[in-house]
């Protein structure tokens, strides 16, 4: 899918900036407010090159990336990782021990609820703690490259956007200009083209964790290594849209007895569980209270 642009000017007090492309086996979306169309090109132009800069950076199925020569070479051997990738292990390390082991990139369970790797700051070096350690950054990397792109939305100029990675995660600048927010409808996973949910995004963001839309279970409980198989939703809404996406997944693979303990360490951060019921029926409950 080719970088699509448009570029709207009907309403000359909001000139509207559209860009979609495809990253990360999804579709990403950008609907910027407020700037002419010469900024509004060169944003999209900057967004896709650098969401497929990441893309490049954690795709752990290309044997080219860094991520795939880390997995391949970090248990004999320290490695050097460039800036981007040494942050990002930083930061699942430090979400890893936020969220009582329930996000962990690695995929090695023999490893479960211990640290996987070692960094070394001064030499930008990784260096995994046992062999037949793999890290797969899916449940991380687009919230990564979410945050990225509002950042750089913002600098642009932007009075306002939405920024949609595939309708689980979200990120709203400003409110919409004709109303108080934007809202994004979370889709009903049992009847086609029904919203269980609905989300008002004010300078914030949203992440959604569950079943794929084909109906698939793909989140993995790091504790057990068994796949989880959840008939919720996970929804989490807070300022940064890469903490909400670590949440959704970790609250998802975590047992509900301990998702109130989770969510309770993030100030600032809401939980919800959405049970999606035959014939169209939704069930809400927000989780710790």
């Amino acid at each position: 899918m080719a970088l699509e642009f448009q570029h709207s000017t009907k309403n000359p007090l909001y000139p509207v900036t559209y860009l979609s492309f495809y990253a990360m086996h999804t579709c990403i979306e950008v609907v910027a407010v407020g700037l002419d169309e010469c900024a509004g090109r060169e944003l999209a132009q900057s967004v896709e090159a650098e969401v497929k800069s990441l893309e490049r950076i954690f795709n752990r199925f290309d044997n080219r990336s860094p991520l795939a020569v880390l997995n391949a070479r970090a248990a004999q051997q320290s490695v050097e990782v460039d800036d981007d990738l040494f942050m990002a292990l930083e930061l699942c390390e430090a979400f890893r021990r936020g969220t009582a082991g329930y996000f962990d990139v690695a995929t090695d369970t023999s490893v479960r609820g211990q640290v996987s790797y070692s960094l070394n700051p001064e030499k930008h070096t990784v260096r995994y703690t046992s062999s037949g350690i793999s890290l797969d950054m899916g449940g991380f990397a687009k919230g990564f490259a979410l945050e990225r792109v509002r950042k750089m939305v913002v600098e642009a100029g932007a009075e306002s956007a939405l920024i949609n990675f595939g309708n689980s995660s979200v990120a709203a600048i400003g409110h919409h200009p004709y109303g108080e927010w934007w809202g994004v409808g979370v889709e009903h996973t049992r009847v086609q083209g029904v919203m269980a949910h609905d989300v008002h995004l004010c300078d914030n963001a949203m992440s959604v964790s569950g079943r794929t839309p084909r109906g698939e279970y793909h989140i993995i409980n790091p504790h057990t290594g068994g796949t989880v198989a959840g008939e919720e939703l996970i929804l989490v809404e807070g300022r940064s849209a890469l903490v909400v996406e670590v949440l959704s997944t970790a609250l998802y693979a975590a047992p509900r007895a301990q998702r109130g303990a989770i969510i309770g360490q993030y100030d600032g951060y809401r939980a919800t569980e959405i049970y999606c019921r035959a014939g169209g029926g939704v069930e809400v409950r927000e989780i710790g209270k």
